[in-house]
């Protein structure tokens, strides 16, 4: 693997073609693990900084991901998926991976109080969770619900489930709409180390407020998604 150090084109960018043409050819496959950056910095005769942006830009392009303590592996290519069906409020039967992190139930903070527009100290439900996609965490979230809305709702009530579902389902509390708002957020700490990725690494934030028909906020999210699909909204004229 060779660059042109002579030609205007930057190193990285170089690099990272050279990297993009190995995945869309199919040299590399679905899963290939690639060399380390340092392998990569002495394949193409670079440093390690300049093979560390190639690789965050096919990251940012959905062609490859990274796993904290394991590395970093072929995606694909872009992953699309669209905004409407990833928080849709229609049910199905389906199983929806997760991996419960904590559940319990506190007083709110005045943060997550004018959230759900409670008052202070009302008793909520804290859920804690990592949703999962093909063995991999995929969001971290961060799930809070008012305790009246949804008295007796258990861990068992929400393994591998929607919180929608359960809302409709288990409490019949007609849903109207949800609200969302979506951030870029540099993860560190916790969060990285739950979502397998490097500290500093950039993800999408997302707000969530779901509203029953009666207009009330019955339930309030925060979501920290991995850079790996490419989020999309079709607009019909």
């Amino acid at each position: 693997m060779k660059i042109d150090k002579n030609s205007h084109v930057p190193f990285y960018r170089q690099v990272e073609e050279v990297l993009e043409e190995k995945i869309i050819s199919k040299q590399w496959d679905v899963g290939y693990q690639l060399p380390t950056e340092q392998e990569l910095a002495d394949l193409f005769d670079v440093s390690t900084i300049t093979v560390k942006r190639a690789i965050i830009e096919l990251v940012n392009k959905g062609y490859l991901y990274r796993q904290r303590g394991k590395g970093t592996f072929v995606a694909g290519g872009q992953n699309e998926q669209d905004i409407g069906t990833m928080f849709s409020l229609i049910t199905d039967n389906e199983e929806h991976p997760h991996e419960l992190i904590s559940f319990s139930i506190e007083d709110s903070n005045k943060e997550i109080a004018e959230k759900l527009k409670l008052e202070a100290k009302a008793k909520i439900y804290k859920i804690k969770r990592l949703k999962i996609n093909k063995d991999i965490p995929e969001a971290l979230e961060y799930t809070y619900l008012p305790y009246k809305l949804c008295p007796g709702l258990t861990p068992e009530d929400i393994e591998n489930e929607l919180i929608y579902n359960v809302l409709l389902k288990k409490y019949h509390i007609a849903l109207d709409k949800a609200k969302l708002f979506v951030r870029p957020y540099i993860v560190t700490g916790k969060k990285a180390e739950r979502m397998q990725v490097e500290p500093g690494a950039p993800v999408f934030k997302w707000e969530r407020f779901t509203y029953s028909k009666q207009g009330e906020i019955v339930e309030y999210s925060q979501f920290y998604d991995r850079q790996e699909l490419t989020y999309y909204t079709e607009i019909k004229f």
